[in-house]
């Protein structure tokens, strides 16, 4: 099992975190977690913010004996900020207030802050490279920002060099550029949009996971694990919502017999069966709020109860690719602690 505890806020020190259960000895690319890192914060729509490079440190290169590894990201934006008065319904602000009342609001943003991520990046950054020796791969892309969706079908490896993929991680070259334009004008307006991504992982052999408890099911684990990220309101796994529309004898997978095994030869349940896996591409699709930091939004002032304009300050545009870049690595860890849990 791998397991981890990561500590840090948002414009404090930095973040440091330790990872437990992975085998010892495992020589980790640096470069590739700072790859992942880096494709966290690009992208059209973040903020200015964004362009300070995260950079992962670590006391050595290899998994020690015990299995383990340690590491920080430094913050190059640090100090502290003033408290926030004029609450944001769509951030921990008055929820949190609630859970840890001997907390000022600002401390519980900055505690709730997605900047978190970057210890899940490299997490799952390190179990990416883990999956690789086993031939498992994983992959995310923009299905749809704004009402805007992307118009060809994605096969895996085919988009991720193309030069308008890099702005928002979209294999449609129209989609990308329509998408843009919608981000200019929200942003113009002091306004955010949400969208869809994608993420999936191939090569993940058939058999893992678990028919009970149903808390082990294969796409409980996985699902439980991308909905904590602070954006994603929703998940579905294959087809998704049209299974609500059709009937059994559509969306039934068809099986059929390759160099004498069973394998599915189509994929509508996203790649996991009755909590286990089946051979194909686990795929599932994310749904991303608008990030909540907007301005022109009336709200309550905790100190006078009297309605206000929500409180701003520098926020990104659009998180969906970015949201993407977090999933994927996070299915890659939730995969990677199923293989090593099972020994597959």
């Amino acid at each position: 099992m791998i397991t981890f505890t990561f500590e840090g806020t948002s414009h404090g020190e930095g973040y440091s975190g330790r990872i437990c259960g992975l085998p010892a000895g495992f020589r980790l690319d640096i470069e590739q977690i700072n790859a992942q890192l880096a494709l966290r914060k690009c992208g059209y729509g973040r903020s200015v913010r964004q362009m300070l490079s995260d950079e992962v440190l670590m006391d050595s290169e290899c998994v020690t004996e015990q299995g383990e590894v340690h590491f920080r990201v430094l913050n190059k934006s640090k100090g502290q900020r003033e408290d926030i008065t004029a609450l944001r319904s769509g951030h921990a602000d008055v929820t949190g207030r609630a859970r840890y009342p001997e907390w000022t609001v600002r401390e519980i943003a900055e505690r709730a802050s997605a900047r978190s991520s970057v210890c899940y990046v490299v997490l799952g950054a390190i179990c990416k490279q883990l999956l690789a020796s086993k031939g498992i791969y994983t992959y995310h892309y923009t299905e749809k920002i704004g009402g805007i969706a992307m118009r060809n079908r994605y096969r895996f490896g085919v988009s991720e060099k193309q030069e308008h993929f890099a702005l928002l991680h979209c294999p449609c070259r129209y989609a990308t550029a329509r998408m843009c334009e919608a981000i200019d004008r929200a942003r113009a307006a002091g306004n955010s949009l949400g969208g869809v991504t994608v993420v999936g992982a191939t090569g993940v052999p058939m058999g893992l996971g678990d028919i009970s408890p149903y808390t082990e099911r294969l796409d409980a684990v996985i699902a439980a694990n991308l909905m904590g990220i602070p954006s994603v309101k929703g998940i579905s796994f294959g087809i998704g919502g049209k299974y609500a529309d059709s009937d059994g004898v559509t969306v039934n997978d068809r099986l059929e017999v390759q160099d004498g095994e069973i394998v599915y030869a189509t994929n509508n349940c996203g790649g996991i069966a009755a909590g286990i896996s089946t051979g194909a591409d686990i795929l599932c699709r994310l749904i991303v709020k608008p990030v909540p930091t907007v301005r022109g939004v009336n709200t309550i002032d905790s100190r006078t109860l009297q309605e206000t304009v929500q409180h701003f300050e520098r926020a990104d545009t659009c998180v969906v690719p970015n949201v993407g870049v977090i999933a994927e690595n996070i299915l890659a860890y939730v995969i990677a602690d199923k293989m090593a849990d099972r020994a597959l």
